[in-house]
Parts: C-alpha cells; structure tokens; sequence
C-alpha cells in the first residue's frame, strides 16, 4: 500500500527543476524515489549513476530494479555514504520537507548541487527554525522558483502549490578553487575556434577568484583597523565591505560578496556574447530565464565551456524559433491581405505571407507640431525588428548593418502615405496607425515562405496558386505607385 506523501513527479516538472542543469555523467542521489520518476529521467538523460532512498518496502522494490538502492530511510543516510555524489534531486515528503532538504544539504560533500520541490509555504512564509534556515539557504547559496498547482494534472493529484530550490554547497579550504581553470584539450579548442576565447574567459575567472581570495586577506585587516581606533575615532570611519548606492550600507558577508560578484560575472559574460542581437523578443525570455539560473552556478572555466556549448548547440533551434515567431507576427493580424491561406491557416499546406503585408498600432503623430510626419510606437516596433532578425538569417545579411525602423522614421521624416524604402521593405504609414510593407526582393520573400513551410512540415509547390495570387497583388501594388 502507498503512503499518502507518495506523488510522482510529472516529467514537466522534472522538466523545470533540471532546467540549465548538466547531469551528463554526473552521481546522483534520488533520497525519495516513489516509483522511480526522477530516477527514469535521470537514467535517460545521461547521469553515470543513479542511486536512490525509498522507505515505501513495496516502492522500494520498483526502485531496486532501476539503480541502486542506498537506504530505506534516507535521513539515516550519513555524509561518508554520498562523498562521491554530484547531484541530489528529490521530490520528498511534503508533510516533512524541510528535514529532508536540510538533511541533505547537511550530509552532501562540498561542490555538490541540490534540487528539492516542496510546499511553497516552506520558503514562502516560514514559520519554524527549520525552515528559516532553508530560507537563509537560499538566499545565500541557491534560488527558488514557484511552480504552483503543477500536480493538478498529475499521475495521483493534489491541489498544493509547489516551489523548487536550487542549492549549490561550495567548496572551502584548498579545494574551494581547485578545479576552476581546468579544461580538457578538447574544451581548450572549442574555446580557441568559438565565440568567446579562452584568454578572455581565463581573466574574468581570474579577476573573480583573486578577488574572493583577497577578501581573506582584507575583511581580517578591516576588522582590526575598526577594533584600534573605535576608541579614538570622532568621525565615523569605518573599513570593510559594504552595499553601495544603500542609505543604511548594510555590511556584507563573504558568502554575500561571492554570490553577487559571480551573478555579475556570468552577467557579464552573456553581454559580451551579445546574444540579444541573434534573438526575437520571444526567445529572449528563454535565454534570459537561462541566465537567471546559470548566474548561481560556480563561475569556472568548464561551467563557462559547457554553457557556451548549450547556447550554440541549441542555436539552431533558436533560428527556427526566430524565424516561426516572425512568421506568426504578420500572420496574427487579421488583415485579409496579410496572406493566402484564410482564416484556417493553420491547416492549410498551401499557405504563404503576401508580399505585401499590413501591421497595426505601429504608427502615431510625432508630435502637434509635427502633424504631417509619422511617428512609431516603440513597442509595436519591436514586432518588426523581430521580423528582421528572421530575414537576416535567411538572407545572410549582418543583422548590425540593419538601421531600426524608429531610427530610420525620425531620421528620414517620413511623411504619411508616401512610399520609402528600408531595409528589406518597402513601408508607408497611415494616420489610423497602420503601417503597410512589401518585401522589396521576391527571392528573400519566397525564401521566408520556404523555410517557414520546411519548419512547420507544410509543403510549398514550385508554383502554387498561393504563389500567384501574392505575385499578382504584388503586381498590382507596383501599379499602384507608378
């Protein structure tokens, strides 16, 4: 028989609590396994090892068939059993989550990461000693995330509201940065042909870990220099760390001070990639939800090697999620000249974007003074610029010899109802706040289509009566401004 904490996790959860984190060939430790949920995905998703804890006997049997199992009970575990796990990622017993988290941050060896659900309410409005301090946990050395009602539509339901932690346990003494420079060979050269070079990244790991060290050295001086002339200083002199831009200046702690100079550090590093550039708005929530979490991993070397490498493996998904999330901007807009397909477009594998296409709410008066030139709503605009992005990786054309369309409103004046040229497009803007474009080259508009349909599975003719139609009103429109 179950026990009534027994509720596997869904895989979209799992999806959620492993998000950014690398378990290839890593030593996990599962501590309450139920039936082996996160033991399976574990598995499948290239951990070296999996060994798990169970106290359910009739659950326990299922877990023993898929990895090893350590205990029943896993807060009997001690600390000298796990010293060579990696990873621990648990979904334990609500009813008494915070010994388990706080058992496992207890026994995990230095350096080891640790994934927990559990009640909201734990971290949310803690009430006890135990759960004050997973608080302080967090906030010194993880984060959190609230993921809601995710079990409502779960193998067995329940209606509590769930967040995730992430804790990453450092290591201290001589091993603290041990490893933070060391590269295979493979991953020195991926550095020397890839889009950061390993000198740049050396120093940044250099500047960070110096200054960590330095704090050893300084914050005991501080503390001495404060300790001699507080009987004798008259003017509030004061040595050691502090929040700047604060009213209070609230003295920090070192664990503080490593937390918030890695978090500007990994900062750093995704500016200098300049990956803002390459994206849609859409996908840019994607990457920036990527780099919230990657600014709590330890800033070495071989974490920057291994997040470069997820970004550019990925980068092609990205390109085709560019390149969608273009497509469905002109089509979601229901002007009937915007494209071929209807209403219904969606099913239909003949489906094209005109030549010619029409979007609204991007056009607004300048200013009164200014009544006869157009002006642009910013964030309208950024719809657009999210449709070059897409026609520069179809093109090949450098996305930073582009000139926004605000800036080439303003610094053209344009005026309302005339026809200009910009970029791939030719545009003119109405006064009810719609803006008309047509695609200036019918082989970057014809490769659009093509690689849209390639993406979503449809298929294209050679020449289709889609084709047509668009190619006549195109026609038509040339007329129009002759």
């Amino acid at each position: 028989m179950f026990t009534k904490d027994f509720y596997p996790t869904p895989k979209t959860v799992i999806d959620e609590m492993l998000f950014s984190i690398d378990i290839i060939g890593k030593t996990v430790l599962e501590p309450s396994a139920g039936k082996g949920n996160i033991v399976d995905y574990l598995k499948e998703y290239g951990a070296k090892e999996v060994i798990a804890c169970e106290v359910n006997n009739d659950l326990a049997k299922i877990v023993s068939g898929k990895c090893r199992l350590l205990a029943n009970d896993f807060l009997t575990v001690q600390a000298t059993e796990i010293s060579h796990v990696d990873l621990i990622v648990m979904n334990p017993p609500f009813s008494a989550d915070e010994n388990h988290i706080l058992h496992a941050w207890e026994i995990a060896p230095d350096g080891c990461t640790i994934v927990s659900l559990c009640n909201d309410n734990t971290v949310d409005m803690p009430y006890n000693s135990k759960q004050r301090k997973i608080v302080e946990l967090v906030n010194t050395y993880g984060r959190k995330e609230y993921l809601g009602d995710c079990f409502s539509d779960a193998e067995r339901k329940t209606g509590v509201n769930v967040a995730c932690i992430w804790l990453y346990k450092p290591k201290t003494g001589d091993d603290e940065f041990a490893d933070y420079f060391s590269l295979t060979d493979d991953e020195e050269q991926y550095f020397q042909e890839g889009i950061i070079k390993y000198d740049y990244v050396h120093d940044i790991v250099n500047r960070y870990v110096c200054a960590i060290k330095l704090w050893d050295k300084v914050i005991p001086l501080s503390q001495e220099i404060n300790k001699l002339t507080k009987p004798i200083s008259e003017y509030g002199i004061k040595f050691g760390a502090y929040e700047t831009g604060k009213s209070n200046y609230n003295e920090i702690s070192r664990e503080t001070y490593k937390k918030e100079l890695q978090k500007s550090a990994w900062e750093r590093i995704f500016s200098d990639m300049n990956m803002d550039k390459y994206v849609t708005s859409g996908v840019k929530a994607t990457i920036n939800k990527f780099v919230e979490q990657q600014v709590h991993v330890p800033f070495t070397v071989r974490n920057i090697y291994k997040m470069i490498e997820i970004i550019v493996c990925t980068h092609g998904n990205r390109i085709n999620q560019v390149i969608v999330d273009a497509f469905e901007t002109i089509c979601k807009y229901s002007f009937k000249d915007n494209c071929t397909g209807g209403e219904h477009w969606k099913t239909n594998s003949d489906y094209i974007v005109n030549r010619k296409f029409i979007v609204p709410y991007i056009c607004e008066r300048r200013s009164w003074r200014e009544q006869n030139l157009v002006g642009l709503n910013y964030n309208s605009s950024i719809y657009i610029d999210d449709i070059i992005k897409a026609l520069c990786y179809i093109s090949g054309t450098n996305y930073d010899v582009c000139t926004p369309l605000n800036v080439f409103a303003n610094r053209l004046q344009i005026e309302w109802g005339k026809w200009y040229e910009w970029g791939f497009f030719r545009i003119r803007g109405y006064k009810k706040g719609t803006m008309h474009f047509e695609f200036v080259d019918e082989k970057v508009w014809e490769q659009f289509n093509r690689r849209v349909a390639e993406i979503k599975g449809w298929r294209l003719p050679e020449t289709s009566n889609s084709t047509k139609k668009a190619r006549k009103k195109s026609t038509d429109l040339t007329n129009e401004r002759i």
